[in-house]
């Protein structure tokens, strides 16, 4: 059993209860979003944990991830995958950003403004970083 990854999935967990509870208590400024934020890490740390677990019964299931993450084709669909995404986020968040400006929402309208600048500049230093290493 990989105990490294049932570590930070325990961690995930405690923290997803933590801010639950936190948010539950009405210690924090905006309870909803609080409770959403941990609902969200305490069920990604429970299906990361589970998969594991199961993982570790079914050791058919293990050695085929295993094989698919090392797979040329996996890697190739992934890639593709995440410029996906980063394209199709770009043109909602544009979107967004200048409806958000049109009708008069300009904290939103910069907020998703500055998010398509963040997701560009990550990109270019990745870039570079991945240039140099490979």
């Amino acid at each position: 059993m990989n105990n490294k990854k049932i570590i930070i999935y325990i961690v995930e967990i405690v923290a997803g209860i933590i801010i639950e509870l936190l948010a539950l208590s009405g210690l924090v400024s905006d309870p909803s979003v609080m409770s959403s934020i941990g609902s969200a890490i305490l069920a990604v740390g429970l299906v990361m944990l589970f998969r594991e677990m199961r993982m570790e019964r079914v050791p058919e299931l293990k050695k085929r991830v295993e094989t698919a993450s090392r797979d040329e084709r996996y890697a190739f669909i992934s890639m593709k995958a995440k410029e996906a995404a980063f394209g199709i986020y770009t043109i909602i968040a544009g979107v967004l950003c200048l409806v958000c400006l049109a009708l008069g929402y300009r904290e939103e309208g910069i907020f998703a403004a500055m998010s398509i600048s963040l997701l560009a500049i990550l990109y270019a230093i990745m870039f570079h970083v991945m240039a140099r290493k490979y």
